[in-house]
């Protein structure tokens, strides 16, 4: 009589999450992200997607970042349903929420800026082997043979951690980064809604760089000075001091001591180009904000 015994290995079922990252204002993956997120995608193990959540950092309004929190899902959930194999798989209860600004999960705004897919990892048939038993007797539980035991091992796939998805090197280099006193750095790139200290979305990532340049240098002290164009003499609505007071009370409002902030408004005295400037490129250099290291 002949006894057929098939041993299987199974991996163990866990709950995992995942965190996909993006760059200010977008939707997509830059192509660093896209390659760390077709690394996790085509990692060798089955995953039963349960929840996909959308969040944005708080700048611009709640119904654009509600918007954009969507967006970004979009472009996970779609590269999930498009995965070649059958190693993805939805939960029937697929639960997708787009939270925008209104939860902040992390206090550094880039890691805001992201979409969390929490999976399953679905058990897997890993190794068969079948042990035929050439014996008369019947199996009563005594050792048939002296084969050695069979050690089924599984390979093990290192998945990204997911704090690695964000991109480690940055090639871009700060105008901060050897700033030394007495040097003066224009603020290029940062523009303010007409007439006003309000910034524009997009100049907020300009922010962002002096905020975290004044964070890894606690002892560095600057003036914020301010500037305008188009008209020679004073500035009578005193918008070169207004935006120049914006830019102190952005850092001020993120925990930079007051103490090291001073500010000052040259209206349209010290001017790039040559007023009446020629065009509107000319103009937005006249009407900047500039930076002046006074201790480093």
């Amino acid at each position: 009589m002949k006894y057929v015994l098939l041993l299987f290995g199974l991996m163990l079922s866990a709950q995992e999450k995942a965190s996909f990252y993006f760059d200010f204002d977008q939707d997509t993956f830059n192509p660093k992200q896209n390659e760390l997120f077709m690394i996790w995608l085509n990692n060798d193990e089955n995953r039963e997607i349960l929840v996909i959540n959308g969040y944005c950092d708080w700048y611009g309004t709640f119904d654009y970042n509600d918007t954009l929190a969507y967006k970004r899902i979009n472009t996970v959930h779609t590269q999930l349903k498009t995965k070649t194999t059958t190693s993805i798989f939805f939960n029937e209860n697929l639960k997708i929420k787009g939270f925008g600004e209104r939860v902040q999960t992390k206090k550094e705004r880039r890691y805001n800026r992201r979409v969390d897919v929490f999976y399953k990892v679905i058990p897997k048939k890993i190794a068969v082997k079948e042990v035929v038993y050439d014996d008369p007797v019947v199996y009563t539980g005594q050792p048939i043979n002296k084969e050695p035991n069979v050690e089924v091992k599984q390979d093990l796939v290192q998945v990204p951690d997911t704090d690695d998805l964000i991109d480690p090197v940055n090639l871009y280099k700060s105008p901060y980064a050897l700033a030394k006193v007495g040097d003066k750095l224009v603020m290029n790139n940062l523009y303010f809604y007409d007439r006003s200290g309000i910034f524009v979305p997009e100049s907020l990532p300009v922010m962002e760089e002096l905020l975290d340049f004044m964070i890894a240098h606690p002892k560095v002290k600057i003036e914020i000075q301010g500037h305008i164009c188009c008209q020679l003499g004073e500035d009578p609505e005193d918008i070169a001091l207004i935006r120049a007071i914006a830019v102190h009370n952005f850092l001020v409002a993120n925990e930079i001591d007051d103490s090291r902030l001073l500010y000052k408004s040259f209206g349209s005295s010290q001017p790039i180009h040559k007023i009446p400037e020629k065009n509107e490129k000319e103009r937005n250099e006249n009407r900047r904000v500039e930076i002046l290291i006074l201790e480093n």
